[in-house]
């Protein structure tokens, strides 16, 4: 409204002035042809402005002839970039707007932020001549880039990790692709607080192909939460730092429950003449293949049952050791005497408490007070005279063993073996052997048979055992003095079930 008042005052100027050199905007001449007067009415210019092109309006110019409008003659545009006046652009179309009195000329293809030169022509002709009004200035306003980012993405989420999988990362200008600096993807818990954003930061030199995987947390980060709900956002810096940094909406992913595997060791069980004490060496628990050797849901328990019981009769809170293994003493009161009893270890981890137990150990509760640590054999019945010693397996298969075996055998047949094979505490077994021709087998005291039968060649200082039924399973002993702090005795009841014996 206020430039058609604007546009209407200068016409009514126009139409008053007479004065050719009024310097008012209107071009106004009197003419004297054939008696008639004749005035050329040009309003003032208002124009509108974009960043490439212009509306110009001005009330629609006339000629008076003696007091009566002449509507026959044409108007037309015509402008030039400011200072190039040998470039000049000439407009005949026009259009009325929405006042009855006011034409409207519309350009295109103009420069952004460029300085125009215009004029406004009416022409008369053949009657009348053209006239053309004072020069009039606009300018376009500046080109403000349109800057937006494309970015399709996909969770893969398990308990305490995630994969996310970006796609169609692009950051474009006017909608051409211009090179990315950085994708900067932010995480944080969906909670009601404010969120606290964990970033993690990727080259965009590693988006060439406009995709790429990333692993929720970073190496090093902290491992996520499991069954909980994330939000996350996609933030794509330019490499040009004149452009803005854009980030994509809040998007979601919800954790699962992390797959719980375990590595727990066999219990080893130690009996007294009131307590049975479960100690479990070492348990580690692994979520999602990751092991974390404290996780906030993880509890040690040990579980127990009479033995050849499908069911655990109890489950009971063990203590955590150092070595990130469990033990628990229980007193012998209340067990049957004579009575055998199943024990596992066990962890309860995960956010879904999953239960993962160890192989089982079983022990006998002694019927009456006899001492639970027997003395070892006697004697035996054959004649080890020629093989009698201490030794210490220097090869096995080939190859010198990862593990520790020691020997000491009798003049008359008794064998005492110390192994450390898998446990880091010495096992000691006592048993009876048969040496026949060259040949010897044995029997261990519980009453367990020895796994296999040897031939057996000595040579001064060196012992060769090779088994009968497997020739590449040979054992080479060399006499040795038995080290300090071997036991002497152990009991045949503190044996676990998944004990592996050397012979």
């Amino acid at each position: 409204m206020k430039r058609y008042l604007y546009i209407l005052l200068a016409a009514i100027v126009a139409l008053t002035a007479c004065d050719t050199d009024n310097n008012d905007g209107n071009i106004d001449i009197d003419v004297d042809v054939d008696t008639d007067t004749i005035t050329y009415v040009i309003g003032m210019a208002v124009p509108e402005t974009t960043e490439r092109g212009a509306q110009i309006y001005i009330v629609e110019p006339y000629i008076d002839v003696n007091g009566t409008r002449y509507d026959d003659a044409k108007v037309y545009l015509e402008y030039h970039k400011e200072g190039d006046e040998a470039n000049i652009v000439r407009v005949n179309e026009y259009t009325h707007s929405e006042s009855d009195n006011e034409i409207l000329f519309t350009l295109e293809n103009l420069m952004p932020a460029t300085s125009y030169v215009g004029y406004i022509y009416l022409d008369g002709t053949p009657k009348y001549r053209c006239e053309k009004s004072k020069p009039f200035t606009f300018v376009t306003k500046e080109h403000i880039p349109t800057c937006e980012i494309t970015c399709s993405s996909s969770v893969e989420a398990q308990g305490l990790k995630a994969t996310l999988s970006l796609t169609d990362v692009d950051y474009l200008v006017d909608g051409e692709h211009v090179d990315i600096a950085t994708v900067r993807v932010e995480y944080a818990r969906q909670t009601s607080e404010p969120a606290e954003w964990t970033a993690i930061e990727v080259s965009g030199e590693q988006f060439v192909d406009r995709k790429e995987d990333i692993a929720i947390p970073a190496e090093g980060g902290d491992y996520l939460e499991e069954n909980r709900n994330y939000i996350y956002r996609v933030t794509i810096v330019p490499a040009n730092m004149g452009l803005e940094t854009l980030t994509t909406d809040e998007r979601s992913f919800k954790t699962a429950y992390a797959e719980v595997t375990a590595e727990i060791s066999t219990p080893r069980l130690m009996l007294s003449s009131d307590s049975l004490t479960i100690e479990v060496e070492s348990a580690d628990v692994y979520y999602d293949g990751v092991y974390i050797a404290a996780y906030h849901y993880c509890d040690y328990y040990i579980y127990m049952r009479e033995a050849g019981s499908k069911t655990w009769s109890d489950k009971m809170k063990a203590e955590p050791t150092i070595n990130n293994g469990m033990r628990l003493t229980i007193s012998t009161e209340n067990l049957e005497k004579g009575a055998s009893y199943d024990f596992a270890g066990a962890v309860v981890a995960g956010a879904a408490q999953k239960v993962c137990l160890s192989n089982i150990a079983y022990t006998t509760i002694p019927a009456d007070e006899t001492p639970i640590e027997p003395e070892p054999p006697v004697g035996g019945s054959s004649d080890t005279t020629t093989i009698a010693g201490t030794w210490h397996l220097t090869k096995w298969r080939d190859a010198e063993p990862s593990f520790e075996v020691y020997l000491s055998i009798s003049e008359d047949g008794v064998v005492t073996l110390w192994q450390k094979l898998t446990s880091r505490e010495w096992e000691l077994y006592y048993s009876t052997v048969t040496f026949d021709n060259n040949t010897l087998w044995g029997e261990y005291t519980d009453g367990t048979s020895w796994g296999a039968s040897y031939c057996v060649t000595i040579d001064g200082d060196t012992m060769e055992w090779i088994a009968t039924a497997d020739s590449t399973d040979i054992s080479v002993y060399t006499r040795a003095t038995l080290p300090d702090g071997l036991p002497t005795a152990e009991s045949l009841a503190t044996r676990t079930s998944g004990s592996e014996r050397f012979l």
